[in-house]
């Protein structure tokens, strides 16, 4: 009797260390996984960043050259780049381009203008940088959702409630246009 009692302790025992060890692993990738989503979102903040500041110098470029609307870029100029979400900043950043195209559209002395062609130059490096981070930050997203909600590790995403993460979209189609015009 003290044998099977012994027997029973022990196999108990066993599993709850084997749940503690599955349990620290799983949060440890799940951790390790989350770390490389929150360096990437960081480098898209910053480069989201960098390609406002290049869109300022493109809206004041064209207002200073360009016989334009009074009202055109008033969203733009009154954003608070301070007090956005990166979802704001990415949906002030694609509307703007939709502005931008309009008048790279309709004046054609724009892509003449050795100054305007410098900040489109400049403009298409963050934006394939911002492009490839994206694409990487989907991926890292990915395999962490994936880990959030599957076994084992899904046990670890219950017990130590790790954030949910969208993805982000990029309105790819409108800046290609506005760094590749020739």
């Amino acid at each position: 009797m003290n044998n099977i009692l012994i027997l029973i302790v022990s196999i108990v025992v066993l599993l709850i260390i084997f749940l503690i060890v599955l349990i620290t692993i799983s949060k440890s990738k799940i951790q390790n996984s989350l770390l490389s989503v929150e360096i990437a979102n960081e480098d898209i903040i910053n480069s989201l960043k960098q390609k406002y500041k290049i869109y300022k110098e493109i809206v004041y470029f064209i207002k200073d050259n360009l016989s334009i609307k009074e009202d055109a870029f008033n969203k733009f100029n009154e954003f608070n780049t301070k007090e956005c979400s990166k979802e704001e900043l990415i949906n002030l950043l694609d509307n703007t381009t939709f502005e931008i195209n309009e008048y790279v559209d309709n004046y054609d002395e724009l892509l003449k203008n050795k100054q305007f062609l410098e900040l489109k130059r400049k403009l298409y490096h963050i934006e394939m940088n911002l492009e490839s981070m994206v694409d990487y930050y989907n991926n890292k997203l990915n395999i962490y959702n994936h880990l959030q909600h599957h076994l084992p590790t899904s046990i670890a995403t219950k017990l130590f409630q790790f954030d949910e993460y969208e993805e982000i979209n990029i309105d790819k189609k409108e800046i290609s246009r506005l760094v590749n015009l020739n």
